[in-house]
């Protein structure tokens, strides 16, 4: 899908994240390239408010999208930086329905979090590796009759109740979509590619993975490699966010 309007789209991104290594700016730039796959003319910006940034003025984009990260949303007292992001949310939700919400891994914890869902560690742990990710009935219609789609999964916590208002998409909390048609979030990462991932592992204590022996993390940085559907899944989502008939 490309796509050429007479007003360009507007998209923001929130980084939620360090940018601690090259992978931090290489995941910023897959979803750059993937929004221009959809939209070659659309503005792309970037908000960082986990280094003091400011929160994008929802009534000026089309979209925004929430990235993953690494903050502990289980923990009864949190930062200011993410409360003030949760208060944004439901803040954009409430009043600017004409903007469209993303939200990939952290960003799918945070905005059920903030809307009332209930996030929880993992049983079993880290998840690292691309995973077959079965669909709803619903979720199939959506993506077009598939019955599932393989994504890269980079997580330790995960929602184990969903808010309310949203509909699955995919099983097992993975994928959601309001009833209000204005939200979106996965778990999985349709933007992660085999080099960002491997890119954070890199940086990884070992004692984070299931297997922290030098063959384990071969195997794991092997796994990486596997064949996933982030782009047409991206794509499809893309088709959701900017009202285009798939």
């Amino acid at each position: 899908m490309i796509a050429k309007n007479p007003v360009p789209r507007r998209v923001a991104i929130i980084r939620n994240y360090k940018l601690n290594g090259p992978w931090g700016q290489e995941m910023l730039d897959s979803f750059t390239d993937l929004i221009h796959a959809a939209d070659r003319d659309a503005l792309v910006e970037h908000f960082q408010p986990i280094d003091g940034g400011e929160l994008p003025d929802s009534s000026k984009f089309d979209l925004v999208i929430l990235t993953g990260g690494t903050y502990d949303l289980t923990q009864p007292n949190i930062e200011v930086w993410v409360a003030q992001l949760l208060d944004w949310v439901r803040d954009v939700v409430a009043n600017h329905p004409d903007t469209k919400l993303l939200g990939i891994c952290w960003g799918h914890q945070a905005i059920s979090h903030a809307l009332g869902g209930k996030i929880a560690y993992r049983q079993g742990g880290t998840l690292v590796d691309v995973v077959d990710i079965p669909l709803t009935e619903t979720g199939r219609k959506f993506f077009t009759d598939l019955n599932s789609l393989r994504l890269h999964k980079f997580h330790k916590r995960i929602v184990a109740e969903p808010p309310p208002g949203f509909k699955h998409l995919a099983e097992n909390h993975e994928i959601f979509i309001s009833e209000s048609d204005q939200v979106m979030t996965f778990q999985g990462h349709p933007e992660m590619t085999a080099k960002i991932a491997q890119g954070i592992i890199s940086g990884r204590d070992a004692s984070y993975f299931p297997d922290p022996t030098p063959e384990g993390i071969a195997q794991l940085n092997h796994n990486l490699e596997k064949d996933e559907d982030g782009k047409k899944a991206f794509s499809r989502v893309m088709s959701w966010a900017f009202d285009v008939t798939s």
